[in-house]
């Protein structure tokens, strides 16, 4: 399985571009918000999702050690940006990470649905594929600290996560760490277990 490896030079210029529309992200009805073509690299990137910049901001603190003091200044820049509008407009972002959440979790049932339909032609998805489940963690855990949270509703969804969990587990080979060898000290087995292995090719 060839490691999945990520431009955290890329990844910075996505968070910016995140900062110049999260605000009119946030206030509309859209989940999957397409970006303003005129950005550099716009057609490379997935769409504008709260996830999708909790994503790229997990894995720059992981790749900090190796950004210089100029792009861990336009980091801390955007983290801060991101953080001000999640909290000027914290209403707006719960609901929107909920909807995100629950998007997710269809996706990633979906896959594991396809999968074992299809594990020879799909176990080799996983890596990119799994981006979803790491998506999801980070919602939940963003949701878990948010004000106004319906905690019945995270925990459901919770409860939901862990027999999908239960599911991967049946087919799930460890292994390798499944990206970038830099980003490993961040995403340790003992949480990330599956970031750590793969899926067998037959069931």
């Amino acid at each position: 399985m060839t490691a999945i490896r990520f431009d955290p030079s890329i990844d910075l210029e996505v968070c910016e571009a995140m900062c110049e529309e999260f605000e009119d992200y946030l206030a509309s009805d859209v989940l999957y918000w397409q970006m303003d073509p005129s950005h550099p690299h716009t057609l490379a990137w997935p769409k504008l999702t709260i996830g999708g910049g909790l994503e790229r901001l997990c894995r720059l603190r992981a790749y900090d050690d190796n950004l210089s003091a100029e792009q861990s200044a336009r980091l801390e820049r955007a983290r801060h940006r991101l953080e001000t509008l999640r909290d000027a407009h914290a209403v707006h972002y719960v609901a929107k990470a909920v909807r995100e959440l629950q998007s997710r979790l269809d996706a990633w049932e979906w896959f594991l649905d396809d999968y074992s339909k299809r594990p020879g032609e799909l176990a080799a998805y996983y890596p990119s594929e799994v981006r979803d489940r790491l998506k999801i963690d980070l919602l939940i855990d963003a949701l878990r600290n948010a004000a106004g949270m319906d905690e019945q509703d995270i925990s459901r969804k919770s409860l939901r996560l862990q027999m999908l969990d239960e599911r991967l587990r049946a087919d799930f080979i460890p292994g390798e760490f499944i990206w970038d060898t830099e980003l490993a000290a961040a995403f340790l087995p003992d949480h990330y277990w599956w970031l750590h292995g793969g899926l067998k090719e037959s069931r």
